[in-house]
């Protein structure tokens, strides 16, 4: 993981894992990723199994975030808050939620 700010007119190159999928989360500002891709603020760009330089320059003072993870090779099913591998596991969480099983936080 990476939390970076780029001034304006700044660039930087990062050499992101081989095999990994990889996130670029723009928090605050406009980027350009690898000179074509231009994003803006609460933006992202998903890099699949990414292995190589990444380079981003900032239009505008830039703030953000690079994840990089191994596939997880599942199938994803996301609502909200949860993410589960399918729509019935999502239900279930909501119905926990609900309930109360998730526990509190008490002071």
């Amino acid at each position: 993981m990476w939390d970076g700010v780029l001034h304006e007119g700044a660039q930087v190159t990062l050499n992101l894992p081989k095999g990994h999928n990889a996130t670029v989360v723009l928090l605050e500002g406009h980027l350009i990723l690898n000179g074509t891709q231009e994003f803006g603020a609460a933006q992202f760009a998903l890099l699949e199994h990414a292995g190589a330089e990444v380079t981003l320059q900032a239009s505008r003072e830039s703030s953000f975030l690079v994840l990089t993870g191994e596939p997880l090779n599942e199938p994803i099913a996301g609502y909200g808050p949860f993410v589960m591998n399918t729509q019935e596991e999502i239900r279930q969480a909501i119905e926990d939620f609900n309930a109360g099983r998730f526990g509190g936080i008490h002071a």
